[in-house]
């Protein structure tokens, strides 16, 4: 087998919806440039993979990854009986790298440990546990490009459905909208059913998102998503019914950003209101740590709006990605705190899984 293959994937940066997603309410999401590319080539022997943003090589065989990827369900199968902070911390590998022997070992579950051997290579633009679905990104385009690899096409459906068993063993209980939106792309309504199937189309953004959205880069937060997500779950727990009525708002918020998105009527004004009644939801959270929120506050003094994208954090000064509305009078100075973070040129609604063959 002589293919040579070229994925590329986006990120996701989640407009509105994070956290709450998890419990079945709706999200709005775009898939966002730059993005991902996995190469894959044949191979000598078993399966080597180039991390060289990890500075790291992972050599193994299709049965070493795929006895990898059942030990690993295993411990989730476990952990999502019971979801706690602390069960989580049992499912975590602190190996960088483990993301993609989990990835391959999904893929040899599905066909089989008997594969030819190959080569893959990854290589990421996207900023790593900052809100930007750089997990997502990396298993959806290992997926895709060993699957047209060894086809010759891609099953999305296929990817679809591994990717999200990758993002369980990274994330515990993730809601699914990470790698659907790398896996789709463009901008997506996302919504639970009834059955439990995750349900997305496409929104239009227009003007909003093209001219008054910004995306500002905090820093990596202190600790990962699957522990923000845990950590969330624990309170919502402990008061079920004031947790339900924290949803129902946060539900509510989405809703109207969505008509906003959809009229794209060019006031800012109903945008920056339902921007800022989310935040405060996630604030009630306790996912935005307090320099964060000062900067926020900052911006709001001016006029704007603004939210964490993501999980957030619980502790530290950063909070991965964040997303600034200004107003129609808005004069273009922007608040010192908010300067000292890093502003992301990045592209809104972009195309996802992409999958190229040499033959």
């Amino acid at each position: 087998m002589q293919r040579h293959v070229v994925a590329t994937t986006p990120g996701k940066l989640i407009l509105m919806g994070e956290h709450a997603a998890v419990y079945g309410r709706p999200a709005l999401v775009a898939a966002v440039a730059p993005r991902t590319r996995v190469e894959v080539t044949s191979n000598d022997e078993g399966v080597v993979v180039d991390l060289p943003d990890l500075g790291q090589e992972v050599r193994s065989g299709w049965l070493q990854v795929l006895e990898a990827a059942t030990a690993a369900r295993v411990r989730w199968q476990a952990y999502s009986e019971d979801p706690t902070a602390e069960r989580f911390q049992a499912l975590r590998d602190p190996d960088p790298s483990h993301l993609v022997r989990l990835a391959l070992g999904e893929l040899a579950a599905e066909l089989g440990a008997d594969l030819p051997p190959m080569a893959l290579r990854v290589k990421s633009d996207l900023p790593i546990g900052s809100g930007f679905g750089s997990s997502a990104a990396v298993a959806v385009g290992l997926l895709g490009g060993a699957l047209c690899f060894l086809e010759g096409e891609v099953d999305r459906s296929c990817v679809d459905r591994l990717a999200l068993e990758v993002e369980r063993r990274q994330h515990g209980m993730p809601s699914g909208v990470d790698h659907r939106t790398v896996l789709q792309g463009g901008v997506l309504w996302a919504e639970r059913r009834p059955d439990g199937e995750l349900r997305t189309e496409p929104v239009g953004g227009g003007q909003i998102l093209s001219s008054r959205i910004q995306v500002w880069n905090t820093g990596q937060p202190s600790e990962t998503t699957g522990e923000v997500v845990a950590a969330v779950r624990q309170l919502g727990s402990e008061n079920q019914a004031t947790f339900e009525r924290l949803l129902d708002r946060m539900e509510s918020c989405v809703r109207d950003f969505r008509e906003c998105l959809m009229e794209d009527s060019g006031s800012s004004d109903r945008v920056i209101g339902s921007i800022r009644d989310y935040e405060a939801c996630l604030e009630v959270m306790g996912v935005v740590p307090a320099p964060v929120q000062e900067t926020i506050r900052e911006v709001e003094a001016r006029g704007g709006a603004a939210k964490i994208s993501g999980a957030g954090a619980l502790s530290g000064s950063a909070a991965g990605c964040l997303l600034v509305c200004w107003p129609d009078s808005w004069n273009g100075r922007s608040p010192e705190s908010l300067a000292a973070y890093n502003r992301l040129a990045v592209e809104l609604g972009v195309d996802g899984l992409s999958c190229e063959v040499d033959a």
